[in-house]
């Protein structure tokens, strides 16, 4: 088994670039409105260089760590499945008035995305909502 690698900023920051010159959208943790979420990332400087989650019930809060870990935080109050599954997404719409009224199909999205930062838990999930969607009777794709 590959024990991995080790990026350095430049070097995940190339990756980034790298990724989004092909036309994908980079989405990674970022800071916002006091938590840390997955959104859109341009860069390493939009990941949550230094900062950490404290959580206990009924209390979450952003901290200040002793070094500039980009990812030294626990799983966030977010999940990828948003990204993953739209949760509006426009199916058809329609054309002309009355009798003479069509259905168009939208057609589906084909972005291509890269996520950073995705913990082992958070795939396990991935694979969990890919079997329920993607096998049995009603195929959800």
């Amino acid at each position: 088994m590959d024990d991995g690698v080790i990026l350095s900023l430049a070097d995940l920051n190339t990756l980034i670039d790298s990724l989004r010159s092909e036309g994908r959208r980079a989405i990674g943790p970022v800071v916002r409105d006091g938590a840390i979420v997955h959104d859109d990332i341009e860069s390493v400087d939009d990941l949550p260089a230094g900062m950490t989650d404290e959580a206990a019930p009924g209390h979450y809060r952003l901290a200040r760590r002793d070094d500039a870990a980009l990812f030294g935080y626990a799983v966030g109050p977010h999940s990828w499945k948003r990204f993953l599954h739209a949760p509006v997404q426009r199916l058809w719409r329609s054309e002309g008035e009355r009798a003479a009224a069509r259905v168009v199909a939208e057609p589906l999205s084909q972005e291509k995305t890269a996520f950073i930062a995705v913990r082992g838990c958070e795939l396990a999930a991935i694979a969990v909502q890919d079997r329920v969607l993607g096998e049995g009777e009603t195929v959800d794709r």
